[in-house]
């Protein structure tokens, strides 16, 4: 008897600037979607239907679009925000799923979309308490001229006033621009505690290996943060030696080497990041979604996930009926050599809080001696 075929989409750009977080979430998907088939335990074959948008903005929709005439109805991707606000109105028009795995700035709470990656109180405010109390309370931020950097900055600003520290400057790039000369001149002139990189893709690897050679030639060691590096980008930058590279999210190769390893065993010699993992995981996710609710329809597939936990590579996840976030483990993680090494893990999983309305800032309070305060200041 032949199993049904249950067609799973991914729009994932495997060329262009951020061509190597999408081959890394891609892999998650190829990986997850064979060992689940191999395994026998499901009453129905995923297929993986894959689109290459290359990085090209338009390119999204058209993808999207050609996905829905194969009869796809959950789609894995994309990596950029932008790229993911862009297809929302066309998900909601056709009643399909967006599995989104990649970190994001939040602020944003869609019905066809499960967020799988992390938002701000996830990753973001965790990494900026860990590096004010290690390093200092003066940032410089940086980012990519889209959504992901201008929010997440926002949001690094409110918190750096809330610890009574201060940004040092702040600025941004076009996606795929590569000279930071200038830039990095002023950002050593104002001598930052650390930086905040919010840049992506080919733009962030020049960044950095540009300002640690700037940073060779000044004897300087400088601390810089990212909610978006990872292991699947480490090959593009090559040894830093003044540099240290602060990374946060809900995966590393590290936390669990024995699934690294059993991953390289079976699958070869990839990279296995948060990009990887959470696709993976999202992948398991969707599959126990239709097992629980013998459905693919979207909404019993939700249903079902809001109802337990769910066993994955990241832990037993669990989808909130109140905003289709997951709420996940978090790790802060320093390169060191070709490895991020774990050097904080926060104490359990953290419940997703996209828009900050219920997230404790108190901590960051206690550094300039005021009373605490339970919220964060939404600026409009």
């Amino acid at each position: 008897m032949l199993r049904k075929v249950l067609s799973v989409g991914a729009l994932l750009s495997t060329d262009g600037t951020y061509r190597h977080m999408g081959r890394n979430a891609l892999a998650g998907a190829e990986h997850a979607i064979a060992e689940l088939n191999e395994g026998g335990q499901l009453d129905f074959e995923l297929r993986l239907q894959h689109f290459n948008p290359a990085g090209k903005p338009e390119r999204y929709s058209e993808g999207l679009a050609e996905l829905h005439e194969r009869g796809v109805r959950h789609v894995f991707g994309p990596i950029t925000s932008a790229n993911r606000k862009d297809i929302i109105p066309d998900l909601e028009l056709h009643g399909s799923l967006l599995w989104f795995p990649c970190p994001y700035e939040g602020f944003e709470s869609s019905e066809s979309v499960l967020y799988l990656g992390g938002c701000p109180n996830q990753t973001l405010i965790p990494l900026l308490h860990f590096a004010i109390e290690a390093f200092g309370d003066r940032a410089m931020l940086v980012g990519s001229n889209y959504v992901w950097a201008w929010e997440s900055n926002r949001i690094a600003r409110e918190v750096m006033d809330v610890a009574g520290g201060a940004v040092c400057a702040e600025k941004y790039f076009h996606l795929g621009v590569t000279a930071f000369g200038e830039i990095i001149k002023g950002l050593l002139r104002n001598n930052p505690s650390f930086v905040l990189n919010n840049l992506v893709g080919e733009s962030s690897y020049a960044f950095l290996r540009q300002l640690d050679r700037a940073c060779v030639e000044h004897g300087v060691r400088l601390p810089v943060l990212s909610c978006n590096f990872t292991e699947g980008e480490l090959a593009e930058l090559g040894h830093l030696q003044a540099l240290r590279l602060f990374s946060c999210g809900p995966y590393f190769e590290s936390v669990d080497p024995a699934f690294s390893l059993r991953q390289r065993r079976r699958h070869g010699p990839h990279p296995y990041s948060h990009y990887y993992a959470c696709t993976y995981a999202g992948v398991h996710l969707l599959a126990e979604g239709c097992r629980r609710s013998g459905s693919d329809a979207p909404a019993e597939v939700c249903k079902a996930l809001y109802a337990r936990p769910v066993k994955t590579a990241l832990g037993h996840l669990q989808v909130s009926p109140r905003n289709n976030h997951t709420s996940l483990p978090c790790y802060i993680a320093e390169l060191e050599g070709e490895r991020f090494m774990i050097r904080h893990i926060e104490p359990e999983l953290r419940e997703a809080d996209p828009y900050l309305t219920a997230t404790d800032l108190s901590a960051f309070h206690t550094r300039r001696h005021v009373a605490p305060s339970r919220h964060l200041r939404i600026v409009k």
